[in-house]
């Protein structure tokens, strides 16, 4: 590699995203329920990318790892692979009354080693 050449990013793949968003959840307080997001003040925001964001659902962490809407590909790709291991929808499984902070974590990094084992 020369001095004025850079390395070339490879793309993020699915089970980058869901590792990322764990990582994005891990911190105490940085996970919610019945919303995409929430700002510092526990407003509402309207999707995991926007920029106020301190605290998000499963999926606008996933929202806020890939910065796309929810209806782009990789999203959408790392939610079916985390509803394959919940085996059920994203969002009652994540606002269930009894749901950790913990366990939405743990799902996401076994949602992402599964993924690896498939390459994706």
């Amino acid at each position: 590699m020369t001095a004025n050449s850079h390395p070339i990013e490879e793309p993020m793949r699915v089970s980058d995203v869901l590792d990322r968003a764990a990582d994005l959840l891990t911190p105490e307080g940085a996970w919610t329920q019945e919303l995409f997001a929430r700002d510092i003040c526990g407003g509402p925001l309207s999707a995991g990318f926007d920029e106020g964001a301190v605290c998000w659902c499963a999926i606008g962490a996933i929202e806020k790892v890939t910065g796309e809407e929810f209806l782009e590909e990789l999203p959408v790709l790392a939610a079916q692979q985390l509803e394959s291991v919940l085996l059920t929808a994203i969002p009652p499984w994540n606002d269930a009354p009894e749901r950790t902070q913990a366990e939405v974590v743990a799902k996401l990094r076994e949602a992402a080693a599964l993924a690896r084992e498939r390459g994706a």
